[in-house]
């Protein structure tokens, strides 16, 4: 694992991206937390990236959005859903991305839709969101749409694990902070670089991190 790096949220920052991978060692296994679209300003330069260097990624719930309303919005434009018409869920700048490609765009939804919930290596486990109170439920299909949505929110936590005792660690994004969140065996890397803070990678074996702030070219000012 010493030469994995867990990627946080990228949300289109392509310019962020590519410095920050410019400070991880030559050759590194890059793993993605997920939600590589939407908000900044080059989701398909970022997905082609990823897809075309056959770097791991599981499935974040932007990529969810994006396969679910894209082709409404571009073949029949409709954007009446959220995703497409409200600035905050960053649709309009990955539709504007894909409108002129819709080649790429049938590839990349092909790609999106084989995309895992959740990747585990020896006893690190990474998901979208905070997946360790479903850990023992994983392979469940009840329990895939949780890896994939917002189970943070009180209304899953009835339902909760007793995932403290667990001896894995859980490395996840999705909810941003300004700084890396970290708990006795989960840590969370998105730094919202979307918002103009940063994007973090985290080394798979020391949970060391390595940051890159947000590249202005990336985002709407």
């Amino acid at each position: 694992m010493k030469n994995s790096f867990v990627i946080g949220d990228v949300h289109g920052c392509y310019h962020t991206l590519l410095n920050l991978i410019k400070k991880l060692p030559k050759k590194a296994k890059l793993i993605f937390v997920g939600d590589l679209c939407d908000k900044g300003l080059f989701s398909k330069d970022v997905i082609e990236y990823v897809k075309q260097n056959k770097h791991l990624c599981v499935k974040g719930n932007h990529e969810y959005l994006m396969q679910t309303y894209i082709k409404k919005a571009i073949f029949e434009g409709d954007l009446s859903s959220k995703w497409a018409s409200r600035r905050g869920w960053g649709g309009k700048q990955t539709i504007t991305n894909y409108i002129n490609d819709l080649k790429l765009l049938k590839k990349h939804l092909e790609w999106i839709d084989k995309l895992p919930l959740y990747i585990e290596i020896e006893d690190r486990f990474i998901t979208h969101g905070f997946g360790l109170p479903y850990y023992k439920r994983k392979h469940l299909k009840d329990t895939h749409s949780l890896f994939v949505n917002r189970i943070h929110d009180t209304t899953f936590i009835k339902d909760w694990e007793d995932f403290k005792t667990y001896r894995v660690i859980n490395i996840f994004g999705h909810c941003n902070f300004s700084e890396v969140l970290r708990g006795k065996n989960y840590t969370c890397i998105d730094t919202g670089c979307c918002y103009g803070n940063k994007l973090t990678a985290i080394n798979l074996k020391t949970l060391e991190t390595i940051e890159e702030k947000t590249d202005p070219k990336d985002i709407i000012p």
